[in-house]
This record gives C-alpha cells, structure tokens and sequence, in this order.
C-alpha cells in the first residue's frame, strides 16, 4: 500500500535510498524533509519511495519528482502507482507548475525507459567522479577567504562562466544573474551564512579574480568555475589541486559533479586522476 512518510521512517528510507544512489545520508534526508513524500510499504516492509518537490530544481515553474524501487521488487507495478500517485498530487498544486523533472541514474537499472515510457526527454547528465591518488602540486594562484565585498563580483563571474554550460542544455534563465529576486535573495543568503567559510577566491599574480570552488567539509567540491576571461591558461587543474590537497589533509577522498556534456571539465578531472563512479540523468515532461 501506499502512505505517507513518518519522521520514524527516516533512517529506513535513507539506507534503502542509498542502494540505489551515492548520496551522503546527510543530503538524501535534507531532500526527503523538503519535499513531499509517498512509502510502498509490503507486508510492513518499505520497499519504495516516491517523492516531489515543487522549489529545488533550478528552473522556475519546474519542480522535482523522484521514484525508487527497491530491485527485488521491481516489474510488479510499485514504481508506476508511486509514479501515478505523485503525478495527480502535483497536478493539484496550488503553486501551478509547468513542468516537472527526473533525475535517475543510467549507468545501471532501468529507471531511463521507466521515465522515458511516461514522456520524459533528457535534458542533461552528470558524472560523479572520484580521487583516488595522493597530494598535488600546490596551486601558484594567490588564494583569498570569501568576504562580503565579493558577494556582486562571485555571482557576475560566476553567471558568465556557467551561460555557455546553461544555454547549451536549456536550462533558463541562462545568465544567473537573470534569475527572479527571489531566488537571488536566497542564493546571497545561501553564500553568506552557510556557504561563506567554504568559498575561496582565486587570483593570478596581477591580483586578478579567475576564479572560485566550494570545499565542503565533507570531501565535495562544487560551484567550481574559472572566469572566462582566463580560461585556457591552466588555472582550471589549480583549483582542482587545491581541492584534493584540502580534503586529503582532512582524511576524506575528494568527489565532485560534473555535466556529461562538458567534455573539457571531465578531461581536465581525468587528467587530475579523478573517475566517474555513477552517472545520472534529469529529463523533464510538460504537465498539462
């Protein structure tokens, strides 16, 4: 039967989710408070999960569906009733969406033709890759804390760095910077409270910015981007050096996300000694 999710059901519902996705536990139950969440439980047994969220993609007026089976139950109609039962739900959203989005992995399974067979088309992959090797040599770029007064110059550079990766997947709007207030707001926010201590900034001995990467505390980096104006001088594999140096000292393995499509990225990784690990694709269908 299908119900709802209970605030008991979390560490079940996280392990099982996990089979399925490399996902840090932390992250996969920030999702699973966030959005709205249906159980296929058998025989008092949890073997499914469904869920939606109508504020985490980003793109406005889209929101996020995501359906697992656990494999020993797969082929019995389990997913397709979760599926049918997020689907009318967000039908009946007072916050009208225009569409809707998936995110599965490809790399294994069979959730690609599950999500095509109900009119999904893929808009974008993603690699996580993983370091495997030892300590790099040290950046030369001159590496700064973020501070406040780099809040505009971050968000600037950072939308013209990502409009090229944006426009070439459709994913609107393709300047950051073009985003509704709202989700500005938010995102300064988001950079100066939780994010703050994690962002570096990167300049060359001009004392030009080129560039930024978040490392997180537990061994990810991500918001990695090189100023166009100083693309294809190298200051790409620095950052990627000061990442892995930073998170080894800490004992962690690095991994980060990258999209399937930016070839220059995933060789540039490559050639660092990072490997791809599990690949997953977002597709999105209209909703009528």
């Amino acid at each position: 039967m299908i119900r709802d999710m209970h605030d008991g059901d979390m560490k079940a519902v996280v392990a099982m989710l996990q089979r399925g996705v490399q996902w840090r536990a932390l992250e996969i139950a920030a999702i699973l408070k966030s959005a709205t969440v249906f159980l296929y439980e058998q025989q008092g047994e949890i073997v499914a999960c469904g869920m939606y969220d109508v504020t985490s993609f980003g793109e406005e007026g889209t929101a996020e569906i995501y359906v697992y089976t656990r494999p020993e139950w797969r082929n019995q109609g389990i997913g397709s009733s979760l599926f049918d039962q997020l689907f009318r739900q967000l039908e009946q959203q007072e916050k009208r969406m225009t569409a809707v989005a998936a995110t599965y992995r490809v790399d294994e399974g069979e959730a690609e033709a599950f999500f095509a067979g109900r009119g999904f088309v893929p808009l974008w992959g993603q690699h996580l890759m993983q370091y495997s090797g030892g300590m790099l040599a040290e950046p030369t770029l001159a590496i700064k804390p973020f501070a406040e007064g780099d809040l505009e110059r971050y968000i600037q550079s950072q939308s013209d760095a990502y409009y090229e990766v944006r426009k070439g997947i459709d994913l609107k709007p393709y300047r950051l910077t073009d985003c509704s207030e709202q989700t500005m707001e938010s995102w300064k926010k988001w950079l100066l409270t939780e994010m703050k201590d994690d962002i570096h900034m990167f300049y060359d001995e001009a004392g030009a910015f080129v560039g930024s990467l978040i490392v997180t505390p537990h061994g990810e980096a991500y918001d990695v981007f090189v100023d166009p104006l100083h693309q294809g001088k190298g200051y790409g594999k620095q950052l990627a050096a000061f990442f892995v140096n930073r998170t080894l000292e800490r004992g962690l393995q690095p991994y980060l996300l990258t999209g399937t499509h930016n070839k220059p990225a995933i060789a540039l990784y490559e050639r660092t000694g990072f490997q791809t690990c599990q690949t997953m694709l977002t597709a999105r269908r209209p909703l009528s």
